[in-house]
């Protein structure tokens, strides 16, 4: 594959000889015959020429049963003799090993050729962008930018493009600086894959999403937004003080405020799943036309969200589920205050929390 990929990258079009192939590997040749990712291509005797190790050319034709190579440039160099697999000829064939990045990376939407080089093959969230996901076959910074900077007329509104590279890394910083405008990133295959095959998103220092406020996020947390999709990025912390009044102090984003002892403990229920570190997704039986007890959450949060929507912050999935739709890692808590609370349902609550 390495090699298929390296001479890609060089001429799409390239035609790789059966007798090379088998001697850079046997048992690859055959499986990748069976996979497709090589192609026979016929050889025109008519209209072609065949070309030696040193690119010297020879005119092909079989006499008595043997395929004789002349030069069509000295004829004081000898003839070749060839056998059927030095004629033998295939086109390296990319589909299945798109194919097998989509699947693997649980793409979006169909793939389809943008030109003989870049190929588009679905779409990705990555901390609320919507982004494009390429395969590029390039060879140069010329030839980089000639195919790169014109992907967004290509393929539509995008809110930022993946582009990956079997080999090629681009060199020029006026075109590093150029697709950083267009919130494009361009990673190598070692780069962005993982050993399992899926996409290290958290290694893609793409902008965030116009309008959401800015939050610099660690790899990890990258790599969590894209496969949790949490919507925001709100920081909450529980310091735990001791019911007054039926009221409870939370702070959120700076801001302290007040809420009741009902919605409070459903609040430390949702903080417990979240911290499990699985998405957060707690599943809540409640009963028709009793849905306010999660509004009696969102309600006291409202007015201090980043996003003023306190709906995606307390997030429902339609399939009874709920969650705190925040990274784990912006929801602390006073865990010993929280041992100590007279409410016995927060106290067992908080000794599943984390320490």
């Amino acid at each position: 594959m390495s090699y298929l990929l390296r001479h890609a990258e060089g001429l799409p079009e390239a035609k790789f000889y059966e007798s090379k192939l088998a001697r850079i590997s046997s048992a690859g040749f055959t499986s990748f015959k069976k996979q497709k990712y090589l192609l026979f291509d016929q050889y025109d005797f008519e209209n072609e020429y065949y070309y030696d190790k040193r690119g010297n050319e020879y005119f092909v034709r079989k006499y008595n049963g043997k395929w004789v190579a002349t030069s069509t440039e000295d004829s004081g160099i000898s003839p070749l003799y060839l056998k059927e697999l030095d004629l033998n000829r295939y086109t390296f064939n990319i589909q299945p090993l798109l194919d097998q990045i989509r699947s693997k990376n649980n793409l979006a939407k169909n793939f389809n050729a943008i030109t003989s080089r870049v190929w588009y093959i679905g779409e990705k969230t990555v901390i609320q962008n919507n982004i494009c996901i390429f395969i590029a076959l390039l060879s140069d910074d010329q030839v980089a930018e000639s195919e790169l900077l014109g992907l967004k007329a290509k393929t539509g509104k995008m809110d930022g493009a993946l582009i990956l590279c079997p080999f090629y890394q681009i060199k020029s910083q006026d075109l590093l600086s150029k697709l950083a405008g267009q919130n494009a990133f361009c990673m190598t295959f070692k780069e962005a894959f993982k050993k399992d095959g899926t996409i290290d998103f958290g290694k893609v220092q793409l902008n965030q999403a116009a309008g959401q406020p800015t939050q610099k996020l660690t790899t990890k947390q990258t790599a969590d937004y894209t496969k949790y999709a949490y919507q925001c990025y709100d920081v909450l912390h529980i310091p735990g003080t001791a019911s007054r009044k039926r009221s409870n102090d939370i702070n959120i984003n700076g801001n302290t405020i007040k809420m009741p002892d009902t919605a409070f403990a459903l609040l430390i229920e949702l903080v417990v799943e979240l911290k499990k570190g699985k998405g957060g997704w707690l599943t809540k039986v409640v009963d028709a036309g009793k849905y306010q007890i999660f509004d009696r959450v969102r309600q006291p949060l409202q007015g201090s969200l980043q996003g003023k929507d306190a709906k995606k912050f307390i997030e429902n999935n339609a399939s009874k589920q709920y969650r705190i739709s925040t990274h784990p890692d912006f929801v602390t808590y006073d865990r010993e205050n929280l041992l100590n609370y007279a409410d016995i349902t927060i106290k067992n609550m908080a000794k599943k929390l984390p320490r």
